[in-house]
């Protein structure tokens, strides 16, 4: 009887958990759906990707693009944490040279208010995108010429999925 009644309850806690991990929650005063990342679906996701120049100087600035993209019929909202429009305060990206060593990263760590408060959140229409241009060397440190891949890696925490990396020469 005992063990029955732990199952039941196990049962119900695993639905009830189930139920919390949905890829979009709707709002009633806004209809605004929070885009996060339990979740993967193509239609409830807002997309990033990073534009650079291919070629730059060592030890000069590297000025990178991060662009958020919402592709979806819904108004998405993610949090700033972990991502460029917030500065460094995070190591957001994972940069590797050619043969895989990744770039150490040298900005702030900063522990953060959990859940985000309502003023770190950028809500974007359907269709819409908005970005923010940065200079990597302000929290990577590069040390010698070659080719480098970046990868955003921070979708987890701001609920953007990174769809590809792109590679950069210093030379």
């Amino acid at each position: 009887m005992k063990t029955s009644t732990f199952a039941l309850l196990g049962l119900a806690m695993t639905c009830l958990f189930m139920a919390n991990c949905q890829s979009t929650k709707k709002t009633k005063d806004n209809n605004i759906a929070i885009a996060d990342s339990t979740g993967g679906g193509a239609d409830t996701t807002l997309v990033a990707r990073i534009q650079a120049d291919p070629h730059y100087p060592l030890h000069d600035s590297i000025s990178v693009l991060f662009i958020v993209s919402n592709p979806t019929n819904d108004t998405l909202r993610f949090t700033q944490y972990h991502t460029p429009f917030e500065g460094f305060f995070s190591n957001f990206l994972t940069i590797t040279d050619a043969s895989g060593q990744e770039v150490p990263y040298i900005g702030a760590m900063t522990r953060r208010i959990m859940p985000p408060p309502a003023d770190t959140y950028h809500t974007l229409a359907p269709g819409t995108e908005d970005s923010v241009r940065f200079n990597v060397t302000k929290g990577y440190r590069f040390e010698k010429a070659g080719t480098y891949t970046l990868l955003y890696n921070s979708g987890a925490i701001s609920g953007i999925l990174q769809t590809k990396s792109i590679s950069i020469v210093l030379d």
